[in-house]
């Protein structure tokens, strides 16, 4: 292929493209057809304001290539569309190691139909469903990293008995649609967000459709320690000299009742001491 490149080949070139409409075309119908319709049908919510609180999210997934790094971003837009935040970082750290449409499961299975029609092989439907579900089986514990997509593969390749070296003839282009992948992946755990969420009737729709602001636990925090220093600084010097001689008093009043024996080494003490005292001190009062 670089070499076809090198000598300005453009068909060659041109056939390269063409092998990625197949894969965008299943990440659009995947991301934009096929989680909305789940999403509406499970949850009964309007799907486009999904998306509008996922954008954010959904920029850097596609930018940086990988899901554990796009965490951050996606809990907190989860916890802006109304998903309470133990669900939110629970589901988008299991997502990011766990199911991955993109890269466990759309690439590698066109991979794996390259490869058997490449080979001259005839599948059955039902050998096309055992792929489906090795390719599940392998993305168990798939690292939401770049690039994982190929290992994916592999796992994928070595399991079904079809041979390797073809993932090799896809590298050049994997790269390119990993963006798309990592996209896929992040929606994907999003959306399953929104729906344990609803169906747990945990979800806020007052933020999901935005009739109420998102207001961020941090910034609440920082409020609260600038109230707390306030009303400590607000304190009188009386007030402090009060406060201060309350706790000198209430600790030297508990240091008396926690001793057993008060000792008296007064010279006198011995000369006056009775028969029920003790020796060198006094015998505390009953």
């Amino acid at each position: 292929m670089p070499s076809d490149y090198k000598q300005h080949d453009v068909p060659a070139v041109l056939d390269t493209i063409v092998n990625l409409f197949p894969h965008n075309i299943a990440i659009v119908l995947q991301l934009f057809l096929v989680q909305p319709l789940v999403l509406a049908a499970v949850t009964k919510l309007n799907p486009i304001h999904f998306f509008r609180a996922f954008f954010p999210a959904g920029v850097v997934a596609f930018t940086s290539e990988s899901s554990i790094g796009t965490i951050p971003v996606t809990v907190r837009q989860l916890r802006s569309a109304g998903v309470p935040g133990d669900i939110a970082s629970f589901v988008a750290g299991l997502g990011a190691n766990l199911g991955m449409p993109g890269c466990a499961g759309v690439w590698p299975m066109l991979l794996a139909v390259f490869a058997v029609h490449a080979q001259g092989l005839n599948y059955s439907p039902a050998q096309y469903l055992f792929l489906v579900v090795l390719t599940l089986l392998v993305s168990i514990g798939t690292v939401g990293v770049p690039g994982t997509a190929t290992i994916t593969a592999t796992s994928l390749f070595a399991a079904a008995g079809l041979p390797i070296p073809f993932i090799a003839i896809s590298q050049p282009i994997s790269q390119i649609v990993d963006m798309g992948r990592t996209a896929l992946n992040v929606a994907g755990a999003a959306n399953t967000a929104v729906i344990v969420a609803q169906t747990e009737h945990q979800l806020d729709t007052d933020l999901y459709y935005g009739r109420k602001e998102y207001s961020d636990d941090l910034n609440d925090d920082e409020q609260f320690g600038q109230t707390s220093t306030q009303s400590l600084t607000g304190t009188g010097p009386s007030q402090r000299t009060n406060i201060t001689n309350d706790a000198k008093f209430d600790s030297a009043n508990v240091s008396q009742q926690q001793s057993g024996f008060t000792l008296n080494f007064a010279p006198n003490a011995v000369l006056s001491a009775s028969s029920d005292d003790v020796c060198c001190g006094t015998k505390p009062n009953k």
